[in-house]
């Protein structure tokens, strides 16, 4: 099969306009919480190819997104904890944020996300961004009726043209990295190697702070399975302080004509 396929094989070679061009998100909205944690807390959850850098800052980020193509103009919600990391490899040098994490309360990105761009997505059930009575802003991401983790963040100032155009050409700057991890049945992973996705980053509008706060619930295993490891994991990066919020409206384009393997 020299073609691109994707699971199920009864689709067939996946269609021309999906491979050779992004996707596009036409409305993104973002809300996110950064934090600097501990440098040591950071190397155990990294793939051994990236590598932190020089400020560890975890950024938590929930995202709804409307008017995405391969979902014929629906949405869906992302909420999901990266990291900024590097890779120098032997033909490229690159950063970007490397979700640890990604749950979306939709199957069709979680299986796109998983199998082609290596990003660690799962299922969850996402708030919207809600505005509660004393102003401030508030997400959540739960499973089964259980929570998992939120985020709440305090006031927010909206940004003129200039700072907009220059937090969206940084964004920009930065690719989704990912992981791609499929193991075998009987031996050795069937594949195991990083993956890089640039995208093209437009805010209409942007909000910035220095207040929030991070939250898990306290579901175990014999609530949620096997999410209760990967909730335990990212409790390993401690809230040192908390470094900036931010809220975000505009729009994306995920550059999966661009994806590549690093090397």
């Amino acid at each position: 099969m020299d073609e691109m396929r994707m699971m199920p094989l009864i689709m067939g070679p996946i269609a021309r306009n999906y491979r050779e061009a992004g996707a596009y998100y036409r409305e993104r909205e973002m809300l996110a919480l950064q934090y600097r944690t501990n440098p040591q807390a950071i190397e155990p959850l990294l793939p051994s190819c990236f590598k932190q850098r020089s400020e560890p800052i975890v950024t938590v980020a929930f995202i709804d997104n409307n008017g995405v193509d391969f979902m014929a103009g629906r949405g869906y919600r992302i909420a999901t904890v990266m990291l900024q990391v590097g890779f120098e490899g032997r033909e490229h040098r690159t950063e970007g944020y490397y979700p640890l994490a990604m749950f979306e309360n939709d199957t069709l990105p979680i299986l796109l996300g998983r199998e082609l761009l290596g990003v660690h997505k799962m299922f969850a059930d996402i708030s919207s961004i809600r505005v509660l009575a004393n102003g401030n802003l508030r997400c959540e991401a739960s499973l089964w009726g259980h929570l998992l983790f939120g985020i709440e963040v305090g006031s927010l100032t909206e940004q003129d043209k200039t700072v907009r155009e220059t937090a969206a050409r940084r964004a920009g700057d930065l690719c989704l990295m990912g992981y791609k991890y499929i193991p075998s049945p009987d031996g050795p992973a069937d594949a195991a190697y990083p993956v890089s996705t640039p995208s093209d980053v437009k805010y209409d509008q942007l909000w910035l702070g220095g207040s929030g706060e991070l939250f898990f619930g306290e579901a175990c295993e014999s609530d949620i399975a096997l999410t209760a490891s990967i909730i335990k994991g990212l409790k390993t990066l401690p809230v040192v302080e908390v470094v900036g919020a931010s809220r975000t409206r505009g729009s994306t384009v995920l550059r999966v004509d661009l994806s590549h393997r690093l090397l």
